[in-house]
């Protein structure tokens, strides 16, 4: 594929694909802004202590419940499972706001704002899992993603300042009630997106036994499971970083607490950027490369904070590997949007999202521990160099993931030319196409046979085919652009006609299997087949 799309086509797409970029911007912002206020909180009740212990206790339990809970997405239109996320957002902030405002007890508090946590941790999944459906093509996709990134490291950066001052000013209550507002708002976004039913199917497992099958899906594909441990390793740096940030500040470059927010904010202006900028890289045919090469540079950067004792330089190389790790997590989250199946797809990314939480626990986990054993400035070295490594570690592994991603656009056109398939989105085209097969005829060949059960549709690449019905040819013969083999597949019965090459010709055919999942899983489509397939039914 050529040159990169445009960072900002996903905004200037439909509508409803640029009101879920907003909500989701405004998502990242209140996620930032709740985390920061309930650590001021927890500092200012029970000191560095508490603000530890209430860390840990808001992810782990949305590290393990929110995959559960997001799981329910493949269940529902996505569109759907989006407005009941940012919806839970907002509803479990403002109970936190009621506590906060009721001087309940610590506990309460804490129990409320972890309830908030959780919420959050169920909307990125559901997000990332309906941009390939709001997408209308690959560069639409990648710009999305691109955008979304480039929302993570600006809510890194404002958040934690729009949080401590609303802090300061009235309290957390007044940062919980506006984050309240605003995930509503983004609620109100993402009403009406038209995504169709649900892609899953109804025998389909929800809850645990959804977010047991996520990881399932990504086990059994290792591949897809190194990409899963590469991409923790950004929020490993990002929680290491909360941490390292102080001390490296304090001891090391002698500037205490606003030294302290330069260093930690440098990733997340680095996040912003990469964002920006990341749409090329990972438009690309081969993303193992963009992503072991990015992963790389994240962690060497991060390592050499260790040799310089002035703040300068230390941004620069911060803000160099928030860019590389923004450049990472767009093109891995691509990836896996390119080689997860579309109805388990919300319940990946919830398994990316709980293995990202934990990633940010492990990271505060060891800072405190490296700092001891090394120094505040050491401890960047085997942190850094450590995540450098992984990526190294599993680059074959990527590789063989990659391979199975690579895009077929002679098949996708092919495909996008038949009048209902073309309602299909573009992803899902695109994953017809890896199924599909193509078959070459002489002319003479008799490609269906009336009365045969039905196992196959076929589209027309090249040549004229004559359809018969009890040895009487049809009148037109059918040409690129058209298909044949839809009615036994929607109806269930036997093939109704007859289908002969009248001239050679070159056919894409797809399994029962796919074709059925594809097109009665859209509401368009089905209904343009079967428009289709009685109109045929008519003139047979």
């Amino acid at each position: 594929m050529s040159s990169g799309p445009s960072t900002f086509s996903a905004l200037t797409s439909g509508g409803a694909l640029r009101r879920t970029m907003i909500a989701y911007a405004t998502y990242c912002m209140v996620e930032v802004a709740i985390w920061v206020a309930i650590i001021l909180y927890a500092y200012a009740e029970g000191g560095t202590t508490l603000a530890g212990v209430v860390a840990v206790i808001q992810l782990l339990p949305a590290a393990f419940i929110g995959p559960a809970l997001a799981g329910f997405g493949d269940r529902m239109s996505r569109g759907t499972a989006l407005v009941l996320g940012q919806s839970g957002v907002a509803v479990t902030t403002a109970l936190t706001t009621v506590a906060l405002l009721a001087s309940a007890p610590v506990v309460v508090v804490i129990l409320a704002s972890v309830l908030a946590t959780t919420a959050i941790a169920v909307v990125r999944p559901l997000h990332f899992a309906a941009l390939p459906q709001l997408a209308h093509s690959p560069r639409e996709l990648v710009s999305a993603n691109a955008l979304s990134s480039a929302a993570e490291g600006m809510s890194l950066f404002l958040g934690p300042i729009l949080a401590g001052l609303g802090a300061q000013v009235a309290g957390p209550w007044l940062v919980f009630s506006f984050s309240s507002i605003a995930a509503m708002i983004a609620a109100a976004l993402c009403l009406r997106l038209s995504l169709g039913p649900p892609v899953a199917s109804d025998e389909d497992d929800a809850g645990w036994r959804a977010a047991i099958g996520g990881l399932a899906v990504l086990w059994r594909e290792w591949g897809a499971f190194a990409l899963l441990l590469v991409l923790a390793t950004r929020y490993v740096l990002n929680g290491a970083l909360d941490v390292l940030g102080v001390s490296y500040s304090e001891q090391v470059l002698g500037m205490g607490e606003s030294g302290a927010g330069l260093v930690i904010g440098a990733v997340g202006i680095g996040g912003l950027l990469g964002g920006l900028v990341s749409g090329s890289a990972s438009i690309r045919r081969r993303l193992a490369p963009v992503i072991g090469t990015s992963g790389v540079l994240q962690g060497l950067a991060f390592a050499a904070v260790a040799v310089t004792v002035l703040i300068a330089p230390a941004l620069i190389l911060l803000t160099l590997s928030g860019v590389a790790s923004a450049v990472m997590m767009v093109a891995g989250r691509t990836l896996l949007q390119r080689t997860s199946d579309a109805r388990v797809l919300a319940r990946v990314f919830a398994v990316q999202e709980g293995v990202s939480l934990l990633g940010l626990s492990l990271g505060a986990a060891l800072a405190p521990v490296l700092v001891l054993r090394f120094s505040p400035a050491g401890a960047f070295v085997p942190l850094g160099l450590g995540v450098a490594l992984m990526a190294v570690a599993v680059y074959g592994l990527l590789r063989r993931l990659d391979a199975r991603a690579v895009m077929l656009p002679e098949e996708t056109a092919v495909l996008g030319s038949v009048n209902f398939l073309a309602q299909l989105p573009r992803y899902e085209l695109e994953q017809l196409a890896r199924g599909a097969t193509w078959v070459d005829v002489p002319a003479g060949f008799e490609v269906i046979r009336q009365g045969d059960p039905g196992d196959r549709y076929y589209a027309i690449e090249q040549g004229e085919f004559i359809v018969s019905i009890g040895g009487v040819a049809l009148a037109e013969p059918l040409v690129r652009g058209e298909g044949f083999g839809e009615i036994a597949l929607l109806w269930s019965v036997p093939r109704t006609a007859s289908v002969t090459a009248r001239t050679p010709g070159r056919l894409l055919a797809l399994e029962a299997e796919d074709f059925l999942a594809a097109v009665t899983g859209s509401p368009d489509g089905d209904a343009r087949a079967r428009e289709l397939s009685l109109r045929n039914r008519r003139r047979e």
